[in-house]
């Protein structure tokens, strides 16, 4: 029941997609301040376009409920992603099922005209906090894009790791139009850098 219910929420959420107008992009008033002008739409969001659009996910998981030997894998994940704000940021909502219950992931990429950076922020069905990552300054406007974070463990990494801070690295790669990757990974605190999480999507026409 579940997957049938997941199925049409996602054929929902597709018909939402192309029926939905594409926002446009913001322009600068006439005489404009340089603060706004500074703060309009530039190369670092016309290079996150080929993000945009509704996607299947196969999204692997090597830690909490996969390992790194066998992580869990699911193909029953979509994703929509449109430009809000006037083209200032994309906005992105993942939902599905992933180890038998429902997924979800609400998330801003965005990048800032003035540290030359990208910066991607999520929200997801199992964490109560924010995860936030930022490139390095000046690191400009390319894929992939290479973001860094950290968060307090609330045990997915294992009891053992409740309450540490764990850093973190997203790799943002864009295939070509109708592919991308995303990965995240961990490091615990004296410990090595592992993959956790990676979606793999592909452009549903």
């Amino acid at each position: 029941m579940r997957t049938i219910f997941a199925r049409s929420s996602f054929a929902g959420f597709a018909a939402l997609a192309l029926l939905s107008p594409a926002p446009a992009l913001a322009q600068p008033p006439k005489a404009a301040p340089p603060f706004v002008t500074r703060g309009m739409p530039g190369p670092g969001q016309a290079a996150m376009k080929p993000l945009v659009g509704y996607w299947r996910v196969k999204m692997s998981l090597f830690a909490a409920l996969g390992t790194p030997e066998k992580p869990v894998v699911s193909t029953d994940v979509r994703t929509n992603r449109v430009f809000v704000a006037g083209g200032r940021f994309l906005a992105d909502e993942t939902r599905g099922t992933f180890g038998g219950q429902p997924y979800y992931r609400r998330g801003t990429l965005g990048y800032s005209n003035m540290d030359k950076r990208y910066e991607w922020v999520t929200q997801d069905g199992l964490n109560s906090m924010m995860m936030i990552y930022q490139g390095a300054p000046n690191s400009g406007p390319h894929f992939p894009a290479v973001l860094y974070g950290s968060f307090t463990d609330q045990g997915l990494l294992g009891e053992t790791s409740v309450g540490k801070t764990i850093r973190q690295r997203t790799v943002i790669n864009i295939l070509d139009n109708d592919h991308h990757r995303m990965e995240i990974y961990f490091t615990p605190p004296g410990g090595k850098e592992r993959l956790i999480d990676r979606k793999e999507f592909t452009r549903i026409r």
